[in-house]
């Protein structure tokens, strides 16, 4: 018996509008667990076969992780992948909020969608029972206008229409986004507008009473160490972020920006416009913020809070200290289905066209309310130059060429997320080598330079955190555990708060009846990075993608935490790939993929 799965997943062809239920391989449970995992199992072959990201022949897959509605905290969470139209790779989002569950309420594990529909659909899923109903009067609406009646995972105009980083959101003004690689705009290539969730069914629980003894063994220590995320949300580290030089600011030119990030920082948010706090399904935190704007030029502003990414990203990379401007910028995203990092950069870098005469009509810095309508436009594909700059900032620089192309900051054609690798030196090997581009989750290495440690691993105490030594097999080591994670389907917060790796050993047995040690469980995350990464190969990506944009690479900051620092790149890279097992050509040996369980997989390689 599979426990902590519903042990079905669910096939839905758009151009047929069939549907077929699988059984879920009890082997492929255990090789790749669920979440990121199961979906590199279920899109490895399909992927591959579509030319066009945003070709009905592009399968989307949504999947959960055996974690997701039992009593694990803060394990509501699923996973959305697909070969992305930003990167043109293995394209990944991950979410939380309470679909996960109801997901596999309505008896599924999984649901892949492929094909293509002739007119605008969604999917009801409900106990066992899938149907395609008529969207034709839902197309065009945001994504808060939108109610099924039940939990929903949604696209908005952004994904209607094709900007390449489109996001998919979830639970209405809450603003829970799989946000990141443009799958919304996969979802909208496909005209499905929504699946809405719900039903009875409830996965089991292997060993009920071990999993309840070891989530009271770490639960008060994570509440306690997470209580700053709860008091000021995931904003409220903005200004000692800029006074440790981690805080982009103005497309990354910037190394100094004290006044402008004590206005936006969490601590302004709860003084100022916060009205309450919200939690995803099962979370003990609740780091999620609600706000509402009363008065001036971005009056009317509702819902869901920035998070720190967003706050970064809208606030100090375009230089906007509004915090009022910023919720707004937030509020767009998340009405119209926009990821609010790549979203920034591409005003960051409209920004700084302005600046070096390639776009006159550009905004200045700083400008929130002439941000606010240009991402309005980029959005819904307005007018030339925004709809250009939804395609992503890698293909306005291919398209507007020379200078241009030295202030598009991307890995793989994806922006990077809003901490810097001259601050935290690990990030620059975990950006480069992340496989749906510059990603500081797939290993989340910074938190390791910092605070964290992992005594079970071999790291009793943070690294340094401008040094390359050790950094490479660190990241190797990270990303193993964050692809379990990420797998099993729970909050990397969580690690924050103390969550070390034996706990989750703990919580992945108790769930699911296995009785596999940390490093089993560990040799399962790098499993599921070697097969994402030999996914990536078949596509096209090689040794050449993993770098970093030059800015990144060899301009300093000049000022601030982090004045001096450039990261050591080739040293951590050569470091990495050794602690991979990886040829010099940075990919897989089939010998690997055989010792890995991949041997389906060596040929890519």
């Amino acid at each position: 018996m599979l426990h902590g799965y519903i042990g079905r997943w669910l096939e839905v062809d758009l151009t047929r509008g069939t549907f077929v239920t699988h059984a879920l391989d009890e082997r492929d449970a255990e090789r790749f667990v669920g979440g990121s995992g199961l979906a590199a199992r279920l899109l490895a072959e399909r992927v591959a076969a579509a030319p066009d990201p945003l070709g009905a022949g592009n399968p989307l897959v949504f999947t959960t992780g055996p974690l997701a509605g039992t009593p694990v905290p803060a394990s509501n969470r699923f996973t959305v992948a697909a070969r992305s139209p930003l990167t043109g790779l293995w394209g990944e989002a991950d979410c939380g909020g309470r679909w996960a569950a109801a997901l596999k309420a309505a008896g599924y594990d999984a649901v892949l969608v492929s094909g293509r529909a002739a007119k605008p659909v969604y999917l009801r899923l409900e106990n066992g029972a899938a149907e395609l109903c008529d969207a034709g009067d839902l197309w065009g609406c945001d994504t808060y206008e939108l109610d099924l009646g039940g939990p929903t995972v949604c696209i908005g105009p952004a994904g209607e229409r094709g900007v390449r980083f489109a996001a998919i959101m979830h639970d209405g003004r809450a603003g829970r986004a799989a946000g990141r690689t443009g799958l919304g705009a996969v979802m909208g290539a496909k005209l499905l507008k929504a699946i809405v969730a719900q039903g009875s069914a409830r996965p089991t629980v292997a060993k009920p009473e071990a999993l309840r003894a070891a989530v009271r063994g770490v639960i008060g220590r994570i509440v306690e160490g997470l209580q700053g995320y709860r008091t000021n949300g995931t904003a409220g580290g903005v200004e000692r972020y800029e006074q440790l030089g981690n805080l982009p600011t103005k497309n990354w030119r910037q190394g100094a920006w004290p006044e402008g990030a004590a206005k936006i920082t969490g601590a302004a948010m709860t003084a100022s416009i916060l009205t309450g706090r919200y939690a995803c399904g099962g979370c003990p935190i609740g780091c999620g913020r609600e706000v509402a704007v009363a008065e001036g030029p971005h009056a009317g502003v509702r819902g869901a809070g920035p998070e720190y990414e967003s706050v970064a990203s809208l606030g100090s990379l375009c230089l906007i200290d509004d915090l009022a401007a910023v919720a707004h910028l937030n509020d767009v995203c998340n009405r119209l289905g926009l990821d609010t990092i790549s979203a920034g950069h591409a005003l960051a870098f409209a920004m700084e066209a302005r600046e070096r005469g390639l776009w006159a009509e550009g905004p200045v810095w700083g400008d929130g309310e002439a941000a606010v309508r240009l991402l309005e436009q980029i959005g819904r594909r307005e007018g030339e130059v925004p709809t250009l700059l939804g395609e992503g900032t890698r293909r306005v620089a291919e398209a507007w060429g020379g200078l241009a192309r030295e202030f598009a900051i991307h890995v793989k054609g994806m922006e990077p997320a809003m901490h810097d690798p001259r601050a935290y030196v690990s990030l620059a090997v975990g950006y480069a080598t992340s496989t749906r581009g510059a990603d500081h989750l797939q290993a989340m290495s910074h938190a390791y330079e910092r605070i964290a440690s992992l005594p079970s691993l071999g790291y009793p105490a943070p690294l340094p955190r401008d040094v390359a030594e050790g950094k490479g097999a660190l990241v190797a080591t990270l990303q193993n555990l964050m692809a379990l994670a990420d797998s099993l389907k729970f909050c990397k917060f969580l690690f924050f708060g103390g969550l070390q790796p034996e706990h989750v050993a703990e919580w992945g047995n108790a769930v699911t009846g296995l009785e596999r040690d940390l490093a089993g469980w560990l040799r399962t995350g790098e499993r599921i990075c070697n097969l994402r990464r030999a996914i990536n190969a078949r596509l096209g990506a090689s040794r050449a993608d993993d770098t970093l944009p030059m800015r990144l690479l060899v301009q300093r900051r000049g000022e601030g935490g982090a004045p001096s620092s450039l990261p050591p790149f080739g040293p951590m890279l050569a470091d990495y790939y050794a602690a991979r097992r990886w040829s010099d050509t940075g990919l897989p040996t089939p010998e690997l993929m055989r010792e890995l369980d991949l041997a389906e997989y060596s040929g890519w390689v």
